[in-house]
């Protein structure tokens, strides 16, 4: 254990305590020693200060239930040779929080964090649906635009097909069934001109722009996929950097609402 050289060193140890197999603390040794004089630390308690390597029972420091009067003015005074007991297995406590870092201060901190990185998530993510989007009507409008022309092909050259199917079953025409043959088939031939210059028209005003379009919209948005999944990746840690703080400094009386903030953003990694 240290040995106490000076009263200023003394007021700087922090110690803690054991209740229940957990550790309370730190506390300045003058809460110390009033805690003892109080009888919230007994004989049996353990105990650990700065510096120590194991846990000892308080009825192994020197002076510490002794009155006021006969153990001197320090009340940080420590013994420098405490009679050690079997030690009970327990952790060290954490380190400390540094004193100029308040509990609010870091509440604010860790609400920022969420309030940003939630920002992020819902930006990136509503930025990807748009593209997405935008790549689907455009694919829509082309493969509407095709399937009317098809449709339209379709209904004025099929009844001139049949016709011509017809003419064509019958084993003896005459003259007049002839020359309706000949007329049907120039007539199926011609429709199937002006729908393919009518086709070749569509591709290069309507069709082929559209393709170059969902080209070009569709690489856009392969070169932001990688920006968005770091912003994404960096509001996710944020967000749970946040949440971690606040789980920790946060009044039990909110504690609630962070699991609740905590389950919608793992809801939300997963259905995304």
């Amino acid at each position: 254990m240290p040995t106490s050289s000076s009263s200023s060193t003394q007021s700087e140890l922090r110690w803690y305590y054991a209740v229940d197999d957990a550790h309370v603390g730190p506390v300045s040794a003058t809460k110390f020693w009033q805690l003892a004089e109080e009888r919230v630390i007994k004989a049996d308690t353990l105990v650990w200060c700065t510096g120590y390597t194991d846990w000892v029972p308080a009825q192994t420091i020197d002076g510490l239930f002794q009155t006021r009067k006969n153990r001197g003015s320090d009340p940080g005074f420590v013994s420098s040779s405490p009679q050690h007991a079997a030690p009970t297995p327990m952790k060290a406590p954490p380190p400390e929080i540094p004193s100029d870092i308040d509990r609010g201060l870091l509440m604010q901190i860790a609400k920022s964090g969420i309030l940003f990185g939630l920002v992020c998530i819902v930006f990136t993510r509503g930025c990807d649906r748009i593209d997405k989007a935008r790549i689907e009507g455009i694919t829509g409008e082309r493969a509407i635009s095709e399937q009317e022309f098809n449709e339209r092909e379709k209904s004025q050259l099929l009844p001139l097909q049949q016709r011509l199917d017809q003419l064509q079953a019958i084993d003896y025409v005459s003259a007049e069934e002839k020359k309706q043959l000949q007329e049907a088939t120039e007539s199926l031939r011609a429709e199937k001109m002006v729908f393919t210059l009518e086709r070749k028209k569509m591709e290069a005003e309507i069709w082929s722009p559209l393709r170059a379009r969902e080209a070009r919209v569709g690489a856009e948005y392969q070169q932001m996929q990688m920006f968005r999944r770091i912003a994404s990746l960096f509001g996710t840690t944020l967000t749970l950097i946040g949440i971690g703080i606040a789980l920790f400094y946060a009044p039990s009386e909110q504690q609630l609402g962070i699991w609740i903030v905590l389950g919608v953003v793992i809801a939300a990694a997963y259905l995304g």
